[in-house]
C-alpha cells in the first residue's frame, strides 16, 4: 500500500521546489567565479572577494540553491551579517528567489540570533522568560548601583573601567569563580563582578 508523503517542518514536501528552469534562473547572471562558489558542494567554503564585487549576492544566491535542490531546508540556513539592514535586504532577495516562508531562516546579525537563541531556550540559559537585555548605559547605572551597594569609592573603583572588566572577563568566557584578583583593585572589580552578576541574575537581565 502506498503512503502519501508527509510534509516537512515547513509545510513543504520533501523534495518538492522549484523546477530545473527556476534553478537555472537562480544562476543567470552569474560570472564563472560567482557560479562556481553559489554551486559548491555542501561543506565549508572561504569566500574572498572586495567591496562592490557581489558578495551579498552570492551568498543569497547560495543559500536558495541550496533549498531548491534540496540540500537544506528553510529552517536548516543561518547568515549572520553585520548589520540588520544588511539581514534584511538578504530576506528579501531570498523571498524575491523563492516562494518560501523566510521566518523560519536564522538570519541576521550576531546580536539578534543570540537574541532569538535565548528566547527560544530561556530556561536552558536559566532566565526568566520575560528576561530583559541591558544595554551600555544600564550596564554602567548597574554597576554604579554596585560599586555603591558595596561601599567602594568610585574615584578607585571607576564605573566605566570596570563595566569594561567585566565585559572583557565574559568575552574571555571567564565567570567570577575562574578569576584571581592580582591586586586590591582586582579584588575590589572582581567583587563587583560577582555582585553585578548575582544583581542581573535576580532581576532577570544579561
Amino acid at each position: 500500500m502506498n503512503h502519501p508523503t508527509a510534509p516537512d517542518l515547513d509545510g513543504e514536501l520533501p523534495g518538492a521546489g522549484p523546477s530545473p528552469e527556476s534553478q537555472n534562473a537562480l544562476l543567470r547572471g552569474l560570472n564563472p567565479e560567482q557560479l562556481a562558489a553559489v554551486t559548491q558542494p555542501p561543506g565549508a567554503s572561504l569566500i574572498l572577494a572586495g567591496a562592490g564585487s557581489g558578495k551579498t549576492r552570492v551568498l543569497t544566491t547560495r543559500i536558495a540553491w541550496l533549498m531548491s535542490t534540496g540540500q537544506v531546508s528553510p529552517a536548516g540556513v543561518m547568515a549572520v551579517t553585520f548589520t540588520n539592514k544588511a539581514a534584511k535586504e538578504m530576506l528579501t532577495r531570498l523571498s524575491a528567489m523563492l516562494p518560501v516562508n523566510t521566518r523560519g531562516m536564522w538570519i541576521g546579525t550576531f546580536h539578534g540570533l543570540c537574541n532569538r537563541f535565548l528566547r527560544a531556550h530561556w530556561k536552558l540559559a536559566g532566565l526568566p522568560q520575560g528576561f530583559q537585555i541591558l544595554d551600555t548605559q544600564d550596564q554602567l547605572s548597574a554597576v554604579k548601583r554596585v560599586i555603591k551597594a558595596l561601599k567602594f569609592d568610585e574615584e578607585r573603583v571607576i564605573p566605566k573601567q570596570t563595566t569594561w572588566f567585566i565585559a572583557g572577563s565574559k568575552e574571555e568566557g571567564l565567570r567570577p569563580k575562574d578569576i584571581t584578583p592580582r591586586d586590591e583593585l582586582g579584588r575590589m572589580q572582581l567583587a563587583v563582578y560577582q555582585a553585578y552578576e548575582e544583581q542581573c541574575q535576580r532581576e532577570g537581565v544579561v
